[in-house]
C-alpha cells in the first residue's frame, strides 16, 4: 500500500505542477504538441478499459538516437521528462516483463499472418498509431502500468494524458504498414548479460520503437539491432519476436553479452538458442509445445481464425499472469485485431 500512495503523492504533485504552469501563462506555446497528442487520448469505442491515441511525428524520437539512445529505463526516463514536462515534472517509465506467447504463418494466399498474447498480472492497455514524418506508420500496443505503476491510474484526465505520452517509448508489441510485427517476451533464465561497447545504446522497449519506424524486413531489422548495444528494462531478460511480410520469423535472443538469431515461427519465456525447453517453466514450455502442434498441424499454412484459435489454446485466465490482450494481424487485409483477456469472441479493430 506505501507504494500505491507514493505513486499517487507523485501524480497529485504533477497536477500541482501543471496548474501552476498553465497560472504562468504561455503553457499553450510550449507544450503544443504534447496538448496535441494529449488530445487524441480516449477509450475505444467497443472497450472503455482500453485506450487509444496518436501520433503524426516521431515526438522526439530522432533525437532520442542522436543523443545516444538509453542504457536503462531511467534514463528513458530523464530524456521523457525533459521533452514532456520540460522538466517540471518527473516522468517514470519501465517495463516490467511480459509473459507471453507468438506464432507467425502464412495462409494459402501467401500472406502474413502473426498473432502474439501478452500475458501478464493486470494492465492498462493503450494502442498507439503513430505516423512518424521519415519512417513508416505503425500501430503498437503500450500497458500504461509501465509508465503510472498501477493499474488504477488510466488516461482519462489531463494529467494522466500527458503522462501517456511517454507510451510511445514503451511499446510491448507492434505491427507496421510494411508489415513488420515485433513482440516482447520474458525470458525465464535470468537476467541478460550487461553490454557497454562503443555502439548507442537502447532499452528493448526503444529497441521495439525503432524497428517499427525504420525496417520494413527482418533482415532490416537485425541489421539495425546489430548497430546497438540493448540493454534489459525492469530487471529482467527479454528475447524480441519478429517476423516480415514474406513470412520469415526469427528470435532475437540476447545471450552472453551477444545477438543471437533463431528462425522460428513460435515462441514463448524460454532461449531457444540454449535448446533447453524447460528453462522458462512448465507453463512456457507447454504454450510452446502447443503451437508448435497448431503450426504443424496445419503444415505451417494458417488463417487468421486459425492463428486466433492457437492464440485461444495458449490464453491464460486463472492464476496470478493472465492474457490482458491478444492481437491477430493479416497482411491480405491489412488489419490488427485485439481480443481482450482472454475473450475471444469482442474484437477491436484497426487497419492501416
Amino acid at each position: 500500500m506505501k507504494k500505491k500512495s507514493g505513486k499517487w503523492w507523485k501524480i497529485t504533485l504533477i497536477a500541482a505542477a501543471l496548474g501552476v504552469i498553465a497560472l504562468a501563462g504561455g503553457a499553450g506555446v510550449m507544450f503544443r504538441e504534447e496538448l496535441k497528442i494529449a488530445n487524441s487520448v480516449r477509450p475505444t469505442a467497443e472497450k472503455e478499459n482500453v485506450y487509444y491515441m496518436e501520433f503524426d511525428s516521431d515526438y522526439h524520437f530522432d533525437e532520442f538516437l542522436e543523443n545516444g539512445g538509453a542504457s536503462s529505463d531511467g534514463e528513458v526516463s530523464a530524456f521523457l521528462t525533459n521533452c514532456i514536462s520540460k522538466g517540471f515534472y518527473q516522468v517514470d517509465v519501465t517495463n516490467e516483463g511480459p509473459s507471453c506467447s507468438v506464432i507467425s504463418a502464412l495462409d494459402d494466399k501467401n500472406c502474413h499472418v502473426w498473432g502474439r498474447n501478452f500475458d501478464w498480472d493486470g494492465s492498462v492497455p493503450i494502442i498507439v498509431r503513430c505516423v512518424p514524418k521519415d519512417g513508416y506508420a505503425s500501430i503498437a500496443t503500450c500497458d500504461f502500468k509501465n509508465i503510472t505503476g498501477s493499474t488504477e491510474i488510466v488516461p482519462d484526465n489531463f494529467v494522466h494524458k500527458m503522462l501517456a505520452i511517454a507510451a510511445l517509448y514503451v511499446p510491448m508489441d507492434g505491427i507496421n504498414e510494411a508489415g513488420l510485427c515485433v513482440a516482447d517476451l520474458e525470458v525465464n533464465e535470468g537476467g541478460m548479460t550487461a553490454v557497454d561497447t562503443q555502439k548507442p545504446d537502447l532499452t528493448i522497449t526503444t529497441a521495439i520503437r525503432l524497428l517499427l519506424n525504420r525496417a520494413a524486413t527482418v533482415e532490416e531489422a537485425v541489421d539495425l539491432l546489430g548497430q546497438y548495444d540493448i540493454h534489459a528494462s525492469g530487471g529482467i531478460s527479454h528475447h524480441l519476436a519478429i517476423s516480415d511480410a514474406s513470412g520469415a520469423s526469427v528470435s532475437i535472443e540476447f545471450v552472453d553479452g551477444g545477438m543471437v538469431v533463431v528462425d522460428t515461427n513460435y515462441l514463448t519465456n524460454f532461449n531457444l538458442a540454449n535448446g533447453d525447453t524447460t528453462a522458462g517453466g512448465e507453463s512456457a514450455k507447454e504454450r510452446y509445445e502447443l503451437l508448435c502442434a497448431a503450426y504443424g498441424e496445419q503444415s505451417g499454412i494458417l488463417t487468421g481464425e486459425e492463428v486466433k484459435s492457437a492464440l485461444s489454446r495458449v490464453s491464460t485466465s486463472d492464476g496470478e499472469w493472465t492474457t490482458q490482450w491478444s492481437i491477430v494481424y493479416c497482411q491480405d487485409t491489412q488489419t490488427v485485431d485485439y481480443y481482450f483477456n482472454g475473450e475471444y469472441e469482442e474484437m477491436v479493430s484497426f487497419s492501416f
